[in-house]
């Protein structure tokens, strides 16, 4: 090959390289701002949803909600770990205060709930553990029924929180209630989905500062 061919050919050469490269990093940016497929599907249906289930790795039936929010999830999750104002999430939770911590950070929470129009009270201590990040960014919140604190058998309280875009959130909630008497699973159903939605319109309400369910935009 003479000089001249040489001097064409070596940038040609790099030229080809480089529309290479690009043609593999087009794809990995395009699925990086893909819409996140709970907050599409929500979007659609342009409304909260709940239902009852049992969630994989549990016993027992849960109430679940989950509803899409423009605010980033720094907001939401202020709300969620503020247990505090647990009372805030539902009106018939008529008391919720931090009673404790325990050494790993977790926090024990006193929560009463009227039930049949404050006819009588239902309480327990829920200790929260730490907030744990699952390895694709979700945030998980978990509580369990103190043994021994309270006048129900049991209650698990689940929140989880994905970023869902840049000043989207995808927040989910999963309720599972033991009241310790007689009741109609149907009755209980009703009850744990219907405070699992309030509990999410509530953290949805005052992280976006609107009720409004915004068109998603990720």
């Amino acid at each position: 090959m003479d000089t001249r061919s040489l001097r064409w050919t070596l940038p040609l050469l790099v030229l080809g390289s480089l529309a290479g490269l690009a043609g593999l990093a087009g794809p990995a940016r395009a699925d990086a701002s893909a819409p996140d497929p709970d907050a599409a599907r929500i979007a659609a249906a342009g409304h909260p949803a709940k239902w009852n289930w049992t969630p994989p790795g549990r016993s027992g039936r849960f109430g679940h909600a989950e509803t899409l929010i423009h605010a980033p999830e720094t907001s939401v999750r202020q709300l969620v770990l503020d247990f505090g104002k647990y009372r805030e999430l539902a009106g018939s939770i008529t008391t919720s205060r931090v009673v404790g911590h325990e050494p790993d950070g977790s926090a024990n929470v006193y929560l009463q709930m009227g039930v049949l129009n404050n006819t009588f009270h239902l309480w327990d201590v829920t200790r929260f553990s730490p907030l744990r990040t699952e390895a694709d960014g979700t945030e998980i919140v978990e509580g369990h029924k103190v043994p021994g604190q309270g006048n129900i058998d049991d209650a698990v309280l689940v929140w989880t929180i994905r970023p869902a875009g840049a000043g989207w959130t995808v927040l989910k909630f999963d309720l599972m209630l033991s009241p310790g008497m007689p009741a109609p699973q149907s009755l209980l159903d009703e009850q744990m989905r219907d405070s699992a939605l309030d509990a999410v319109n509530s953290i949805h309400d005052r992280a976006q500062g609107s009720k409004d369910f915004v068109p998603y935009t990720p």
